[in-house]
């Protein structure tokens, strides 16, 4: 790492109140502890593994402003994996002239991708507030486009599906900023 990244990184945490040398954050609560809300053992071991092994350091992949990724319910199966690169063949194979594996392709990625961003949206992780707060109007908008009325366009469809979409994405926001802030006190 380069001089002025750290620096810029030890500045950050003195900002955001922690002290310039780097801080393990403490274990979370076990299931025996008061502020145990029902999470699994496993994956409170794993999220503890993660945060204070001290043979290992984090990625910034697996831990984000002290807050650790969620674990999937099935978690050592790799199936949003699976999931994406079946989703990406139909997508790649229906591009190539087959309209229905296009489009079969496309609703796997987005079934898959919804459950990754709702999943790290909802344990404080990582803000996808504008691409779900998206999705449910899109989705919207096309069944009422294909299904009822094929006039459903133009500035005022356009306007309606925006105002919708910001007030979903101002809740989602909200939402997100409890969440994180309660797993950033539980990870500290």
């Amino acid at each position: 790492m380069s001089k002025s990244r750290a620096k810029k990184k030890q500045r950050r945490r003195a900002r955001a109140g922690g002290s310039p040398q780097r801080a393990v954050p403490r274990a979370s609560p076990g299931p025996e502890a008061p502020g145990h809300r029902g999470r699994p053992q496993r994956e409170a071991r794993r999220a503890d593994a993660r945060i204070t092994d001290p043979a290992r350091k984090p990625s910034r992949l697996e831990i984000r402003d002290g807050v650790p990724r969620p674990d999937a319910i099935w978690a050592p199966f790799p199936l949003t994996e699976i999931g994406m690169g079946a989703g990406l063949v139909l997508f790649l194979i229906g591009f190539a002239g087959a309209p229905v594996l296009l489009l079969t392709g496309v609703a796997v990625l987005v079934v898959v991708v919804a459950e990754l961003c709702l999943r790290e949206h909802f344990a404080g992780f990582r803000s996808h507030s504008i691409m779900l707060a998206m999705l449910p109007v899109c989705t919207v908008h096309v069944a009422v486009v294909v299904l009822a009325d094929v006039a459903w366009r133009g500035p005022l469809a356009l306007a309606g599906d925006l105002a919708i979409a910001g007030a979903l994405a101002w809740w989602l926001q909200q939402r997100f900023r409890v969440v994180h802030g309660r797993a950033r006190r539980r990870a500290t």
